[in-house]
């Protein structure tokens, strides 16, 4: 599996790399995300599943801690560092990595495959690429727990220079509507948020929580 990370400069990094490299901080928050804490019984035990952007690995790890087989990848090796700092000191078995999306290779299929606040970060053409490769490498009846931003509203002011390709409003849900997934779940509006150094603003998020016909 190729290791290769695209380096940032200082200037182009995201707030939460200081968080990454802070043990006592949290970059975004504790527990898994909305979604998954809702919907998380509709994995079978026992799930192979993979976290894309995993960032901290709030949710690998909570799905590592009910028994499933759990790894994940950020494109920052301090995110994944912590990660599998968190895991082990949680004594919860996960796999995490760093790696540049764009670079990743699937050597296997899986029974869930989530990504919260990630792909809007990439070129369209490398998101569209990964969401119909993730959608070919999963099981028949997997799942997916898709979080992205939409451009209901721009990119925070710290948020610019790493938001390569905000959604379309309904975008992500049609991708999967129209290769025949199941939309279990689909969330679309606006959130306050507040990142360290940039003044409160709001983000345009959409969620689907889908299943794969099979």
């Amino acid at each position: 599996m190729c290791k290769r990370q695209k380096k940032l400069t200082q200037a182009a990094r995201p707030f939460w790399e200081q968080s990454y490299q802070d043990p006592d901080a949290v970059a975004f928050s504790k527990g898994p995300t909305s979604d998954l804490a809702a919907y998380h019984e509709l994995i079978p035990p026992g799930s192979r599943v993979l976290d894309v952007g995993c960032g901290e690995g709030r949710n690998a790890i909570f799905l590592a801690g009910l028994g499933h087989h759990a790894e994940g990848f950020d494109l920052s090796e301090a995110g994944a560092a912590k990660a599998r700092a968190i895991a082990a000191a949680r004594g919860v078995d996960a796999r995490f990595w760093a790696q540049d999306l764009a670079a990743f290779e699937f050597e296997r299929d899986y029974d869930v495959i989530l990504s919260h606040g990630v792909l809007h970060l990439a070129e369209k053409h490398v998101r569209d690429l990964f969401l119909r490769r993730a959608q070919e490498r999963t099981v028949p009846g997997g799942l997916h727990y898709i979080g992205i931003f939409t451009n209901r509203l721009p990119a925070a002011p710290d948020m610019v220079a790493v938001t390569k390709s905000l959604f379309d409003v309904g975008e992500l849900p049609a991708m999967y509507r129209d290769r025949g997934w199941e939309i279990l779940r689909h969330y679309e509006g606006t959130f306050r948020d507040k990142h360290p150094g940039s003044p409160r603003h709001r983000h345009a998020y959409e969620r689907v929580v889908a299943r794969k016909p099979g």
